[in-house]
């Protein structure tokens, strides 16, 4: 099968690590030919390095992703970053604005189904006012005053969560040992959550990550989260306390039209999800991107850089969500840097990982340079009206997470070659499945002979 390149040029050589469509879909509106599919971090291949692939055939190739839904995969940054910023011609939407799904003509399966199953009830798939109405209770609750309030709370957290590596073998999975562990006590305390919901929430919520998951799967775990989180809600509506789920409610019922609970519920999904699976793949990739270079580690270390920069150029280099399915065009649309066109009802996914490594905006983009220039330039953290509204407690966390880990195991080392990690296999979540760590057994206190930092 042949692909065309947006120049109107016939490549016959396909990429090895991209698998053509069978059957070949008819040419897009925007003539970039027969789709290929997206699979995402496989074995013995990076979502990054897929996207390197898409590229060659222009800023936005046609792509069918799993379950037979063929989108428009943006890999340039600066036109992802264009598509973010239209929040009038470009909708995440699906009810709205993807023709055939809200009347059941168009059938959607897998991932993409679950991604879009809370259209218009959640702030990250809704458009126009409804999405600003239901924003504003989250951004409401997430202030920075919140974060400045729970920063002492997350310092004991990455403590214990130390400790509990300190006590353990000398070689450790970061991933279920330390990056895991922070993120879900922050939840646990920043919305008030008993511990007893926690664990069946974050069992289901696990099966919407997953890009192999049949249908019924993902039916399942999303019925299981919807349960957890309507518990969740009933339970402070009727004990009101002072945390974000409370602060949610409250906010909620303040405006001039109140979210129902099953909004409520919806809100309080994106919440935890983003709270914590990205926050967990985000500690782990920084770590590692410090742990296999020395270099730029000891920069950090001796102060030369600040962490937060080294944070930056990671969440560039390997964003902890790779994309967000799915965007949809409201009307015909051209850029005219590109010339890529998108028609009406089209789908669209920005594939954050290659926008952070476009050779456009950044020199060398796959090497990690904690003093990089333009390291601040990418879309970790979404742009526009759908910015992440928990960005400032998600950079917090990861910065606090990393620098305490540095300063009490200064001699930690990958217990394995970096090749021999292994990424989640999925176009959305993109970490590692383990991190394993020789530490050395000891903290820098007991080196040092010096009690605390």
């Amino acid at each position: 099968m042949s692909v065309i390149h947006p120049s109107g040029a016939a490549i016959t050589a396909e990429p090895t690590d991209l698998v053509p469509a069978e059957p070949a879909a008819p040419p897009s509106p925007a003539g970039s030919g027969c789709p290929l599919r997206l699979h995402g971090s496989t074995p013995g291949r990076s979502i990054t390095a897929e996207g390197h692939l898409l590229r060659q055939y222009g800023d936005a190739p046609a792509v069918e992703l799993p379950g037979g839904v063929r989108a428009r995969v943006v890999v340039s940054h600066r036109l992802a970053q264009s598509l973010s910023a239209d929040s009038e011609g470009v909708s995440r939407d699906a009810n709205l604005h993807w023709p055939g799904f809200a009347d059941g003509t168009r059938q959607v399966e897998g991932v993409i189904a679950a991604w879009t199953a809370t259209a218009s009830r959640n702030a990250l798939n809704s458009y126009g006012e409804n999405h600003r109405r239901l924003r504003a209770p989250i951004a409401a609750a997430l202030t920075k005053r919140r974060v400045e309030a729970m920063t002492p709370d997350i310092e004991a957290i990455v403590e214990e969560a130390l400790d509990h590596l300190a006590g353990g073998p000398d070689v450790a999975d970061l991933v279920p040992g330390f990056a895991l562990r922070i993120p879900h006590q922050v939840i646990v305390r920043l919305l008030g959550m008993p511990a007893d919901l926690m664990a069946p929430f974050y069992a289901a919520a696990a099966g919407l990550f997953d890009t192999s998951a049949t249908a019924e799967e993902m039916a399942a775990s999303m019925e299981r989260v919807a349960l957890v989180l309507e518990q969740l809600v009933a339970l402070r509506r009727a004990s009101p306390a002072d945390d974000l789920v409370s602060d949610l409610i409250r906010a909620a019922d303040e405006a001039d039209d109140p979210l129902t609970d099953a909004e409520l519920r919806d809100q309080l999904m994106l919440v935890i999800i983003a709270g914590t699976e990205t926050t967990v793949h985000a500690i782990g990739n920084l770590l590692v991107h410090l742990l296999t270079h020395p270099a730029q580690r000891d920069l950090v270390v001796r102060g030369e850089v600040p962490l937060e920069d080294a944070l930056e150029e990671s969440l560039r280099l390997q964003p902890p969500a790779a994309s967000v399915p799915l965007r949809f065009a409201v009307r015909d649309l051209t850029d005219a840097e590109s010339g890529e066109s998108f028609h009406q009802g089209e789908e669209i996914l920005i594939l954050l990982s290659a926008a952070g490594t476009d050779p456009a905006v950044h020199d060398q983009p796959d090497v990690f340079d904690v003093r990089r220039p333009t390291a601040r330039r990418h879309l970790a953290f979404g742009h526009g009206e759908h910015f992440c509204p928990g960005a400032v407690l998600a950079r917090r966390e990861i910065a606090i997470a990393a620098a305490r880990f540095l300063n009490h195991f200064p001699s930690a080392r990958l217990a394995t070659a970096p090749e021999e990690l292994t990424l989640t296999e999925s176009f959305i979540s993109n970490g590692h499945q383990a991190i394993p760590v020789q530490l050395r057994g000891r903290r820098r206190d007991e080196v040092s002979g010096r009690g605390g930092e």
